[in-house]
């Protein structure tokens, strides 16, 4: 009985030992021990003590003499609160991102969160950190740049900037995202003010530009016409001058070969152009200007002379 006694006692010492003293690590997880509050402990030369637990399995801890914060080691989320952040020009924008991250040095984090509450003090560390940086490079950007391929540089850049500042709390920053954009409630009416007067000067310089363009148009065109016409009446000239002459060379030749037929031609052009049913003549027969019409006509088929008759 005493035998089993003393066994029941060894038993459930190892029992308490186990669930006071003996930890349990998964892959999941990875942790800092101290030693007497030291990371780094010897005696008599050795090392008795690992401070950075990173290997799944057990581990020892004694109340009292070890310290031991076991933290997650995956890829953690932070739904940052949105913030409001001015543009370049001005514009105050509500800014809604995310940020990945990781603890990357378990010694570091700890030192830096020391508390219970090292989580939300690391939270908002980040959340800190980002904005400050992600407000910086807004404001040396228009908001046209976050809706362009501009966009992936300021988070990139925001991204490098947190990184480098985070990492002496030992933390790593894997990705930082803007999730939205958006114009604070009270802004949206003096947005669209701003919106319109803008559209309205690019119209003007559109319609300034165009009246522009259609003056050198209509200036160019008018400099042509003038061009053209120019160049036809001097071909005109030149060919009206061309037809007189060959006109005037068949007139010399044809006087040349019958004078008097030329003289009858031309009386009966000249009596074409003079003579017409609303023109009456009185001329007498002896004039020079119908001497072909009444060679042509005989006496007796002349009409009569209106007019009293001659004296006796």
């Amino acid at each position: 009985m005493r035998l089993l006694a003393l066994l029941l006692v060894l038993i459930a010492g190892l029992a308490v030992f186990a669930f006071f003293c003996v930890g349990i690590l998964d892959q999941r997880e990875i942790a800092f021990r101290t030693l007497i509050n030291q990371p780094e402990f010897e005696l008599g030369g050795v090392q008795l003590n690992v401070p950075i637990l990173d290997q799944p399995g057990l581990y020892l801890r004694v109340p009292g003499i070890h310290q031991v914060r076991v933290y997650d080691k995956r890829l953690l989320r932070l739904d940052a609160r949105p913030q409001n952040a001015y543009t370049s020009n001005n514009d105050l924008i509500l800014l809604d991102y995310y940020v990945l991250w990781q603890i990357a040095d378990p010694q570091r984090f700890f030192e830096a969160f020391p508390h219970d509450t090292w989580i939300q003090d690391a939270r908002n560390r980040i959340d800190n950190t980002t904005y400050s940086k992600l407000r910086n490079e807004l404001a040396r950007h228009e908001i046209r740049a976050l809706l362009s391929e501009t966009r992936e540089e300021i988070v990139q850049t925001a991204t490098r900037e947190s990184a480098e500042e985070v990492e002496r709390q030992g933390i790593r920053i894997v990705d930082l995202r803007i999730s939205g954009l958006a114009y604070p409630e009270q802004n949206v009416p003096e947005v669209y003010r701003r919106m319109r007067s803008e559209r309205e000067r690019f119209a003007l310089r559109a319609r300034a530009k165009g009246e522009e363009e259609a003056r050198a148009i209509r200036s160019q065109a008018d400099e042509t016409a003038l061009v053209t016409v120019a160049e036809a009446e001097r071909q005109a000239e030149q060919l009206r001058g061309e037809g007189d002459a060959q006109a005037a060379a068949i007139y010399a030749d044809a006087f040349n070969k019958d004078p008097e037929f030329y003289a009858f031609t031309r009386s009966l052009e000249a009596y074409r152009k003079a003579l017409d049913e609303q023109t009456t003549l009185i001329l007498s027969p002896d004039v020079p200007f119908l001497r072909h019409l009444f060679r042509m006509t005989p006496a007796a088929d002349l009409p009569p002379v209106s007019g009293p008759p001659p004296t006796p």
